[in-house]
């Protein structure tokens, strides 16, 4: 005789090939099969180093459920074992001035996964600590001066202008009161040869520059105007600057100068 289940209450149930975990036949309404994640959090939520490291972030549950991660470890993922550690690898955080930052880690469950409790999402995260590197700004406090010693002048269309054979002297100091070296350059308008390179710069083919240590720097230079074409030079200027990039320590910066960051051109001297 066929037993009659039209009201009562079933633990388990395979209509066909679907598997039942409960519900009820007849009138009421009947539910799929369901796997279930119990927890998913980082093992370890303490701070971590601004230099990296590795962190689990372990999802315990019913094999076979299946979820979402966003954010570190991210990617769609089948639970084969239990508990799984997802291994997050954190890279440093040692870029100048870096602030503090928050690893999370979120888990979404998909298909006819659930979460324990009910909810729609795991979150768990935690710190990393800011960088040791502080950006730091430094003013050298440079001077450069340019003084004519051989003046060759022409005059064009009214204006008089400097010429072939013009010779002037420049003197440029400074102190470089950051812990780090910079490469330190200097030069003047017009072409022509370099000569009499002496104190903190070298003249390195035709280019007067070195590496700069801690410290006060000065020197001076003298450069012969030739081959400039005509009519000439309608003033005569001189620079020094102070490479920021070549810090030997990246986070030390130079400020001042009257051309922008270790910018410095001296006054313009006119014919």
């Amino acid at each position: 005789m066929p037993s009659n289940i039209e009201n009562a209450n079933i633990s388990a149930i395979k209509l066909g090939t679907v598997d039942m975990t409960k519900g009820y036949i007849g009138h009421e309404e009947v539910y799929p099969n369901t796997r279930e994640i119990q927890s998913a959090a980082y093992t370890n939520t303490s701070t971590l180093s601004s230099s990296g490291g590795t962190r689990l972030f372990r999802v315990t549950g019913d094999l076979g459920t299946t979820y979402n991660l966003t954010g570190s470890a991210a990617g769609s993922y089948t639970l084969a074992s239990s508990p799984y550690d997802h291994s997050v690898s954190v890279g440093a955080n040692t870029g100048c001035s870096s602030p503090a930052r928050t690893i999370t880690t979120t888990l979404t469950p998909t298909g006819n996964t659930v979460l324990q409790g009910g909810g729609s999402t795991f979150s768990s995260s935690f710190t990393q600590s800011a960088s040791p590197n502080l950006e730091q700004y430094y003013n050298f406090n440079v001077s450069v001066s340019l003084t004519v010693t051989t003046s060759v002048t022409t005059t064009y269309n009214g204006t008089l202008f400097f010429t072939n054979g013009t010779v002037y002297n420049v003197s440029y100091s400074g102190n470089n009161n950051s812990p780090s070296s910079f490469t330190i350059s200097s030069g003047g308008l017009g072409s022509g040869s370099y000569s009499n390179v002496t104190g903190s710069l070298s003249l390195n083919g035709s280019f007067i520059s070195s590496t700069v240590g801690p410290g006060a720097f000065s020197g001076s230079w003298t450069r012969t105007v030739s081959g400039h074409p005509a009519p000439g030079l309608s003033f005569l200027r001189a620079y020094l600057n102070i490479n920021n990039a070549t810090a030997s320590n990246p986070c030390d910066n130079v400020t001042g100068g009257n051309n922008g960051p270790g910018g410095n051109y001296s006054s313009n001297v006119y014919p």
